[in-house]
């Protein structure tokens, strides 16, 4: 039976067409209960900010390390559209981010995906100060996620609600379980690395292959008390549709997209036709 993922929306898109890490739709996506993402960067002075890159030139108007830009500075810049377009939207420091999902209603289920980019052991004793000072009211509505466990425990010390995600994929990690087939072998290292993790974030091509391999990874985080993200899927990806209808038939929780609202309406029709 097809199961009915939630779609996660990608560096806060809604559509393919919006510009990353976009206020507006973080107050939309408060507001709608939605499950959300954006990658966060430390600054020079402490703080924190909404980018993907470790420099600035793609995404904004700025130039140079992320991690030489302060609070300041970064709020002067305009953010850049994939095409390299300017737009009139400004990048988001996460004290605004958690403003926003604030004004979530108690029952929404509204949850924003915290993605790390950096060393967590290259922080500075404000940016710990700073990170627990924007969630200590609010981190029942973030996932703190990345590759380093040891890490991300460090970071959410201090705030007890605030979830743990793990993301075990490296660039070698689908071709090597390709060549080995060890794809149990995978899953359970990840377990033993991040037990404590809420949230298993997963390349979908992995999930794929370990299906064909007569493995269901999801089955297995999941047994582990883990829900399963596979990310990140969008309509222009060759065999889509029969990708997002395995991945909800594996029983993925999460689908990670910059298209939710197309993904969604799609698998509805699947699940009317096989319902």
């Amino acid at each position: 039976m097809t199961r009915q993922p939630v779609f996660k929306w990608h560096r806060l898109r809604r559509r393919r067409s919006d510009v990353a890490f976009d206020r507006e739709n973080a107050i939309s996506g408060a507001r709608l209960g939605a499950s959300m993402e954006v990658d966060l960067r430390a600054l020079a002075d402490g703080d924190f900010l909404c980018l993907h890159d470790a420099t600035l030139d793609r995404e904004t108007e700025g130039t140079g390390p992320v991690a030489e830009a302060t609070a300041a500075v970064a709020r002067g810049f305009l953010m850049r559209k994939d095409d390299g377009n300017l737009t009139a939207r400004g990048p988001m420091l996460l004290g605004e981010l958690a403003a926003e999902m604030r004004t979530a209603s108690s029952g929404s289920g509204a949850l924003m995906q915290l993605d790390f980019k950096d060393d967590v052991g290259a922080l500075s004793q404000l940016h710990f100060e700073r990170f627990r000072a924007c969630l200590a009211d609010c981190a029942h509505r973030f996932v703190l996620t990345g590759g380093d466990a040891a890490g991300l425990r460090l970071l959410a010390d201090g705030l007890p609600t605030l979830q743990i995600g793990y993301d075990p994929c490296t660039d070698e990690t689908l071709p090597t379980l390709r060549r080995s087939k060890a794809f149990a072998s995978f899953a359970h290292e990840a377990i033993a690395a991040a037990p404590h993790a809420a949230y298993v974030y997963l390349e979908y091509p992995i999930v794929l292959a370990g299906l064909e391999a007569g493995v269901n990874l999801v089955a297995i985080f999941q047994a582990a008390g883990m829900k399963v993200d596979a990310y990140t899927l969008n309509s222009d990806h060759p065999d889509f549709k029969a990708t997002l209808q395995r991945l909800a038939e594996a029983g993925t929780d999460q689908i990670t997209t910059d298209e939710p609202e197309v993904l969604e309406r799609l698998l509805a029709t699947f699940i009317r036709q096989t319902g």
